[in-house]
């Protein structure tokens, strides 16, 4: 079974810092000998880097296929959707906090290459960059670590045995602003061997964010606002294929949204619910926000279509857990997942 992933960071509004480097790495080479594709437990190595005090929330961690991922020969295109990467594990060194984790950062488990568009990594990290040392110069660190991974299926005997494809990738890092932290360019090559094992063809999925949805946002501007609640939808905004029967779930990768200053509000104070758009059939179950996996759609073999979904965030009337909160930016990394029912 395969699973395509997506997330989408929720930001509530309740009404300089030294310079941080970047350098990456990579082990770019892969060869793929069985239908049941191969992963490069060490493809991709980043680094966050600098001395002294600083500060920096909710910086972003992308990848962009530059070009399509084409054969040597030019003769031969790889699908981009058959490419994804895989958080490993976090290292480094930092004062007075201990460097965070996979799901303290809030790195989505899956993420898929598209074709001429930017995946993010890291959509908007729950755990800044943060550096406070006993010495003026103290050294910061933050390393990250992901595999890849060619997806498997009937797909691969379309093509000839040895053949080697590359991918350019370009690995770009953000601050909370979209200023620049760091870019970098790599080549990653697959190449196919004589494939072993029966091929079979895989459910198919995928699922999409439209660009303007990528990070909801819900804000406070006036009391009405905090006794009537506030909501938000976007149009057409969650994008669904898929060749077979499918259900879609989702989960905040935080227990509680969280501020800056590390105050919290608790996740149930915001509910979601889709709405199908157009000739969509699919069914859809409104939600309150858990850190647990929750139903909210299930549909039908879309037969290459794609089928859309409005998504609205919005909260109840009068919540006191709103109404006491600190006048902050308070958010969450949500995780959307689709599988087969």
């Amino acid at each position: 079974m395969n699973k395509n992933l997506c997330c989408i960071v929720l930001f509530i509004f309740v009404n300089c810092f030294s310079q941080v480097s970047y350098s990456s790495w990579t082990n770019s080479y892969l060869q793929i000998n069985s239908y049941n594709g191969n992963t490069n437990p060490d493809a991709y190595t980043l680094t966050f880097a600098g001395n002294g005090s600083f500060n920096i929330p909710y910086w972003r961690l992308s990848v962009r296929l530059k070009q399509p991922i084409t054969s040597n020969d030019g003769k031969y295109i790889l699908p981009a959707n058959k490419i994804s990467f895989q958080p490993v594990s976090t290292s480094g060194q930092a004062y007075p906090n201990p460097i965070p984790s996979v799901p303290q950062i809030g790195m989505p488990l899956n993420v898929f290459l598209q074709e001429g568009g930017e995946v993010f990594l890291v959509p908007q990290s729950n755990a800044a960059l943060y550096n406070q040392p006993l010495k003026p110069q103290g050294y910061y660190s933050l390393q990250l670590k992901y595999s890849m991974n060619v997806m498997g299926g009937a797909y691969l005997g379309d093509y000839p045995s040895w053949i080697t494809f590359t991918a350019p990738l370009q690995f770009t890092a953000y601050d909370e602003n979209n200023n620049m932290i760091g870019k970098a360019d790599h080549n990653f090559q697959f190449q196919i061997g004589t494939l072993s094992g029966t091929p079979n063809k895989p459910p198919e999925m995928s699922l999409q964010f439209a660009a303007n949805a990528v990070n909801g946002s819900l804000e406070f501007k006036s009391m009405g606002d905090y006794i009537n609640g506030v909501s938000i939808t976007y149009s057409n905004a969650l994008i669904v294929s898929s060749n077979t029967k499918y259900q879609i779930k989702l989960k905040s990768l935080q227990s509680q949204f969280i501020s800056a200053a590390g105050n919290t509000i608790p996740l149930d104070a915001v509910k979601l619910t889709l709405n199908p758009a157009s000739q969509n059939t699919g069914s859809t179950y409104p939600v309150s926000l858990s850190s647990s996996p929750q139903l909210i759609a299930t549909g039908y073999n879309t037969h290459g279509s794609k089928v859309y979904y409005d998504i609205k965030y919005f909260t109840g009337p009068s919540d006191e857990r709103l109404i006491n909160a600190k006048s902050e930016e308070y958010s969450t990394t949500i995780q959307y997942e689709i599988t087969p029912q």
